[in-house]
């Protein structure tokens, strides 16, 4: 669904307090700009769905405020702060106003890196796990940890980003049947979520997390594809998680070991918590440092800033950057398509049950014919 370029807000205009500086980036489903609160005189990000938005689907709205209202639950310092949202009648649009994040997201890192030092990767990792600590204290899962949704500030501090579709005791409404809120995203979901994502606990973002330490060391991600259903095969298959040592040979066979711990596929034999996780890495001599340094260089004049977030994140698909550029890596495919080709693997499983179950029952069977007629023969005797 697109509902075209809107405006929403223009530099110098007022809402609720906050003067309006710039825009930071737009999508088919809202916009996020740039304001001055007029007394405090600090910045923040105003994030606002467009209200033609709003009107036609309830279920956008839905999950954005209900990321609003996690992150209100939980202060982390790797997570990004909620200070506002709701519902301004005058305008007819829904807003959230949360820190403003400098720097730019962990894809445009990869973009420019192509790829990071064990020990830099690692540094983001257990940023992002003590972030997933915090959530998990307040029983909240986030489900769709990836690069675009990890921002990186210059001084090397990570924030977590996008609660849009975590899953939240007390919060659970109709998004829980959206396709993508049920898959997150391909590349990097866990087999148990990409089945079901109704019952995945924490167990489910550590996968994911595994997954984005992989690109970050490796330079790409270990299951790749052209399309959806291509990439869910892999992951759902019965074939071990890759060795990332055959893509990158210089990596710490501990640490190889250990990123294949947070992507076992069976969920029973993964790293159970973010804090256990901390502990593995503390372990190989890699510790959580409270203000990490030696950050990821960007490009930071005024007019070419990257912006809060990775618009397609909070935005959802077709998100634009401030100049207008379509975002290259906007993953686009059909909701219909994903949720058909789960059905099938749903279908494909219990089928392979029914024939085992046949099978023994077959076997039984024959077991007892050769029995009974074994016991009728030496009666015959």
């Amino acid at each position: 669904m697109n509902f075209g370029k809107q405006e929403i807000f223009r530099p110098g205009d007022r809402f609720r307090g906050y003067v309006v500086e710039r825009l930071l980036g737009n999508g088919s489903l809202g916009a996020v700009y740039l304001v001055r609160h007029e007394v405090l005189d600090t910045i923040y990000a105003l994030k606002a769905l467009f209200p033609d938005v709003a009107k036609e689907n309830s279920d956008y709205v839905k999950r954005f405020l209900r990321e609003a209202k996690i992150a209100t639950r939980i202060r982390h310092p790797n997570l990004v702060a909620v200070h506002d949202c709701g519902f301004d009648e005058t305008r007819g649009i829904y807003f959230i106003v949360m820190d403003y994040v400098s720097g730019g997201d962990l894809r445009q890192a990869l973009a420019f890196a192509g790829r990071f030092s064990p020990d830099r990767a690692v540094e983001v990792v257990l940023q992002v796990a003590s972030a997933l600590d915090a959530a998990q204290e307040y029983h909240v899962v986030h489900r769709d940890i990836k690069p675009e949704n990890i921002m990186i500030q210059p001084d090397g501090t990570v924030k977590l980003v996008d609660l849009g579709i975590a899953k939240a005791d007390g919060l659970r409404d109709s998004l829980c049947t959206e396709a993508e809120s049920v898959f997150g995203t391909p590349a990097y979901v866990a087999p148990e979520q990409a089945v079901d994502a109704s019952a995945v606990d924490v167990r489910a973002d550590i996968y994911s997390l595994g997954v984005v330490l992989f690109e970050m060391i490796a330079g790409r991600v270990p299951y790749d594809g052209p399309n959806a259903p291509q990439i869910l095969v892999q992951t759902l298959s019965s074939d071990p998680f890759p060795d990332i040592r055959d893509m990158n040979p210089d990596v710490d066979p501990a640490l190889a070991t250990l990123i294949r711990r947070m992507c076992v596929k069976e969920c029973d034999r993964r790293i159970a918590t973010p804090a256990a996780l901390i502990a593995e890495f503390s372990k190989l001599g890699y510790h959580l440092k409270e203000r990490p340094t030696g950050g990821v260089k960007f490009d930071h004049r005024a007019d070419s800033a990257p912006t809060l977030v990775s618009m397609r994140s909070l935005l959802q698909k077709g998100a634009t950057s401030h100049d207008g550029q379509v975002d290259p890596l906007a993953f686009e495919t059909e909701d219909v398509e994903i949720q058909d080709f789960v059905d099938r693997l749903k279908r494909r499983k219990r089928m392979r049950k029914l024939a085992s179950f046949a099978l023994v029952a077959f076997a039984v069977a024959s077991v007892l014919a050769v029995l009974v007629c074994f016991v009728w023969y030496l009666r015959l005797l």
